[in-house]
């Protein structure tokens, strides 16, 4: 079930900018070196023990593990700091040492990524049991939570991992709401989802050609123009690939006014 920020005790966003807050209190000030990252990556795998070995292999891939470097313990040492600052009371975040590892316990939790995965989920299942509205209402709560990509400034293996995830599931959620919008003749939908799922993956054909058939049918031939320019641009150009033929017909037919003649006809 989604719930709302404002019911836990540790909120974080991952999508876009990162943001976290702990018992309402905003954690803003981290020490340098990479204690927001312990702590981001800790996050995410809450309620399992993620062993030095493994922190080591995400946060330093270039180095070896060694049961007598100091690199973690310093990060670890600047997390409990942090947390501390700002959740000195009755911590509502915990990290213990266990099993050659650590583990964070936080039972009051929410994450964007948790929220995103369960709307996800629960939409499929939706649209799989052929319950439209159910489906339409959570792909749509999926793609709203993500105003960027997973940790948008931020790098690293498990990032870049968790990124190309999540953009192949906002891509699925995006498709669903455009086929819908076409479905029910929403222009301006159809035209908005094409540009969101632009935005995630320029490269995808089938969406000029989206784009010029519904600026064909209402004769804005200068947008045609514009997206079929484009199209070209990006795939000759960025990627040395020549378009279909179905991108040339749609095309010809929409400058030659054919597409608003049929849509005129009908």
């Amino acid at each position: 079930m989604l719930r709302e920020t404002t019911d836990a005790a540790v909120t974080a966003r991952f999508f876009g900018d990162f943001s976290v807050h702990v018992c309402g209190r905003p954690v803003e000030r981290w020490r340098a070196g990479k204690a927001r990252s312990l702590f981001q990556y800790l996050l995410v795998n809450r309620g399992r023990v993620v062993t030095r070995d493994k922190l080591y292999q995400v946060l330093w891939p270039d180095q070896e593990w060694s049961p007598t470097g100091s690199s973690l313990k310093v990060a670890m040492h600047g997390v409990r700091q942090v947390l501390h600052a700002v959740d000195s009371d009755e911590p509502a975040v915990e990290i213990v040492n266990r099993d050659h590892g650590y583990l964070l316990k936080a039972d009051d939790v929410w994450l964007d990524l948790d929220e995103f995965s369960s709307a996800i989920d629960t939409a499929r299942a939706a649209e799989l049991a052929g319950d439209h509205p159910k489906a339409l209402r959570h792909y749509t709560r999926a793609v709203d939570l993500c105003p960027g990509d997973f940790l948008a400034t931020e790098s690293g293996d498990w990032i870049d991992e968790q990124r190309a995830c999540s953009k192949a599931l906002v891509l699925q959620a995006l498709h669903y709401l455009r086929a819908d919008a076409l479905r029910r003749s929403d222009r301006l939908g159809a035209v908005r989802m094409c540009q969101r799922l632009l935005a995630v993956d320029p490269y995808q054909e089938e969406l000029y050609q989206t784009l010029m058939v519904v600026h064909g049918r209402q004769g804005e031939l200068g947008q045609v123009q514009t997206w079929y320019d484009i199209c070209l641009r990006r795939l000759q150009h960025e990627l040395d690939v020549e378009p279909t033929e179905t991108t040339y017909r749609i095309f010809a037919r929409a400058i030659r006014g054919e597409l608003r003649e049929k849509a005129m006809a009908a």
